[in-house]
């Protein structure tokens, strides 16, 4: 039979180990609900996914994101809550659209094959058209958009988003059960 002292001593060192593992895991990976059917088909409304957190510098960051990534940010929305969104342009570039075709420093190299059979409501399959004024963006600016563009508020609304309010990329999906896995597209 254990003595008070030693089971107490037990609880605490379970308790300790478990505080510290929950620690580590919410220093680097997050979970998230998807709120909204901005990113289908790549994630749909009520998705739950693990975001593996960002530890980089800006500097890092603006020479490690790439176009066609999928991120978490905190959107610059009242309260910042966590969003998902493709990084369409980065840092130091320019875009514009026109009719949906999107150009990148002037030239229309955009290739969204994530979007290539997707259907929008009007039932034709393609992207979304969108207008996109010139915006030239800083070094430390991305610009995203959802993939369901005619759903998704994104930097077309609230303009380029700081490369300090990215959270981390997309790392796993685990609810619902059936899609569990890596998330393709990102």
């Amino acid at each position: 039979m254990l003595s008070s002292r030693t089971f107490l001593g037990i609880v605490l060192v379970v308790a300790a180990v478990n505080l510290a593992a929950f620690g580590v895991q919410r220093l680097f990976w997050v979970p998230v609900a998807i709120p909204s059917s901005s990113m289908e088909p790549t994630v749909d409304a009520g998705d739950r996914i693990f975001v593996r957190r960002t530890h980089q510098s800006q500097q890092q960051l603006a020479r490690s994101v790439e176009r066609g990534d999928v991120i978490v940010l905190r959107a610059p929305e009242e309260g910042h809550p966590l969003v998902v969104k493709r990084v369409v342009a980065l840092p130091g570039e320019s875009i514009q659209a026109k009719d949906g075709i999107i150009a990148i420093d002037d030239q229309q190299v955009l290739d969204e094959t994530y979007l290539a059979n997707r259907i929008t409501d009007a039932g034709t399959a393609g992207a979304d058209s969108v207008d996109i004024n010139r915006t030239e963006l800083t070094g430390t600016e991305l610009y995203v958009m959802g993939d369901n563009r005619a759903h998704s508020i994104d930097s077309r609304s609230y303009g380029p988003i700081q490369l300090a309010d990215v959270v981390g990329t997309i790392s796993l999906r685990f609810w619902p059960p059936g899609r569990f896995g890596t998330v393709t597209g990102t």
